[in-house]
């Protein structure tokens, strides 16, 4: 039964836009919303790029995915609590955006010449988000 209910939890959609996830009032719960949103939007870039989509769906999605993990750090950071005592968020938060600067590296790679930039830009973006996390799992303060 307990499996069953796991299951049911991690089979979860995630938000269907960050308004969704903005209008969340629990801080910590809106960090979890928001960077599932940012996982999701990055597996639609992927998804548009195997199925060889538009390139504005890849840059909306691509936004998204900055947009997504931005609003997880800013929603941790207005918790006002020091981030040893959200260690546990912010470590699930370096390392989900650690898997996206790789996701993002590997699309990049998959792009064009023409559509790299654009995937790069991001992809710096969520690396700087990444040791802003990083940060806070190592510093503590």
């Amino acid at each position: 039964m307990t499996g069953f209910i796991l299951l049911a939890l991690m089979a979860a959609p995630p938000p269907a836009s960050l308004d969704a996830v903005r209008a969340e009032p629990r801080l910590e719960k809106r960090f979890e919303l928001a960077i599932d949103f940012a996982g999701a939007e990055l597996a639609r870039a992927r998804k548009t790029v195997a199925e060889s989509g538009s390139r504005p769906t890849l840059e909306e999605a691509l936004k998204h995915v900055v947009e997504g993990c931005q609003l997880a750090l800013d929603s941790l950071r207005e918790t006002g609590k020091r981030p040893n005592k959200l260690s546990r968020q912010y470590k699930k938060g370096e390392m989900r955006t650690r898997a996206f600067v790789k996701e993002l590296t590997d699309l990049a790679l998959a792009l064009s010449l023409d559509d790299r930039p654009t995937a790069e830009q991001v992809r710096d973006k969520v690396q700087l988000m990444h040791e802003e996390f990083l940060l806070g799992v190592m510093g503590g303060k």
